[in-house]
């Protein structure tokens, strides 16, 4: 009973650590729970016939169960807000300027544009953009058109993106090629995408062109490569990482980049900022792969299995195909490779299968080592209230649940 007595305090120490220590929980925090599971079974392999022992692992379980509730709690009621109150002066001037440019004389647009502004979502882009500027310098009208130009081609795409997939909802709204038509939400896009190069020209600044014009290349390519995956159905970790890249990450990077320029950084903050942006938009986008093995929520408006439908295999089952024993990997292959047009049945079947091998693990590990590279590299920077928001917003596109 001695030993079993300093065991449990062994344990009492640990959780001690573990709650005090933001680095600790920062960096270790799936090698805690690896821990505290290892600790638990061997004491109750041990000591099974001890009454005390349950009570020791119920107490574990209950304070660990405990500590991840109020560490959620946290991130979800203030990391975002704590955010946005780090520019909330800086956001003002943004929603003037983006309104004054979506003005126009056409009532149908009027309409649409009302319709899109009372949905608008969370304005991560130009938050970024913000922030980023802030950092290295004092947010400007340069900093506010670039933010606004980013803003305007991020919704022109999924405008014409719900077109292409013939979506009705987004994010539990109805779409606009929904409510309207194909015709009127193209248009849209079109009129967002006019008004964004007219933000960019407003920056007064070339090389903030350039980086918009670079971006929306590499935004492209990297949706034509998943078009070619699909069909030629290759399944790699690296072709996955090399769409995320450029359909998604090159959007963060940029927003790093504009903030960056729109205040004459030097170029090498600017680089090692955009880096960052990079590594935060593919934390960002393994997070909303992750989002299809699980089942439909109206804030994350993705039914289960949407991507697997639609061909896109993401990093979750090309784990499985890569460690899951040879004759199932090859089954579930067979699934994706032989059939035109999946069924419900089929994509439960591989939501299962990467689950049972491990797949949403393995994804959670490498989003959370993309979150820590990408707080090491920003930790290069002074310390500053800006950069304390960055790094919450590299937890909040982790931990998010929508």
């Amino acid at each position: 009973m001695r030993q079993l007595s300093i065991c449990a305090a062994k344990i009492k120490s640990f959780f001690d650590i573990y709650n005090s220590s933001d680095i600790f929980f920062q960096i270790c925090h799936k090698n805690a729970i690896y821990i505290l599971i290892i600790c638990t079974r061997a004491i109750n392999f041990v000591h099974e016939k001890f009454a005390s022992v349950r009570k020791i692992v119920y107490l574990c379980t209950a304070i660990y169960k405990k500590d991840k509730e109020n560490r959620f709690h946290m991130n979800k009621t203030t990391i975002y807000s704590s955010v946005r109150n780090c520019i909330s002066e800086e956001l003002k001037d943004f929603e003037r300027v983006f309104e004054s440019v979506l003005r126009t004389r056409v009532p149908l647009a009027d309409s649409v544009i009302h319709y899109f502004l009372e949905r608008s979502g969370k304005q991560l882009r130009p938050i970024m953009t913000l922030l980023a500027a802030k950092m290295l310098g004092k947010v400007n009208e340069a900093t506010n058109y670039g933010a606004v130009a980013l803003e305007l081609l991020h919704n022109a795409t999924l405008m014409h993106d719900d077109v292409i997939d013939q979506s009705p909802t987004r994010r539990g709204s109805d779409t606009i090629n929904k409510i309207w038509d194909n015709k009127v939400a193209v248009l849209m896009g079109d009129f967002f995408l006019s008004k964004c190069l007219h933000c960019s020209n407003a920056t007064g600044s070339l090389q903030i062109s350039k980086v918009l014009s670079d971006m929306v290349a590499m935004l492209v390519e990297g949706e034509l490569e998943q078009i070619s995956n699909v069909r030629t159905h290759l399944l790699s970790e690296e072709s996955y990482f090399s769409v995320i890249r450029g359909k998604t990450a090159s959007l963060f990077a940029a927003c790093m980049k504009v903030g960056a320029l729109s205040v004459e950084a030097s170029e090498a903050d600017m680089e090692r900022l955009a880096k960052v942006g990079e590594l935060m938009g593919m934390v960002f986008q393994i997070r909303d792969d992750i989002f299809d093995y699980y089942p439909f929520s109206k804030e994350v408006g993705k039914p289960t299995g949407h991507d697997i439908m639609e061909g896109k295999i993401t990093l979750p089952l090309l784990y499985a195909f890569q460690h899951a024993p040879t004759d199932e990997a090859a089954r579930m292959k067979e699934i994706v490779e032989q059939s035109q047009e999946l069924t419900d049945c089929q994509v439960a079947q591989l939501v299962e299968f990467a689950k049972s091998i491990g797949g949403i693990e393995y994804a959670q590990a490498k989003m959370k080592n993309i979150s820590y590279e990408a707080k090491k590299l920003l930790s290069s920077f002074p310390e500053s209230d800006a950069r304390e928001a960055i790094m919450g917003l590299i937890d909040y596109f982790s931990d998010r649940k929508c």
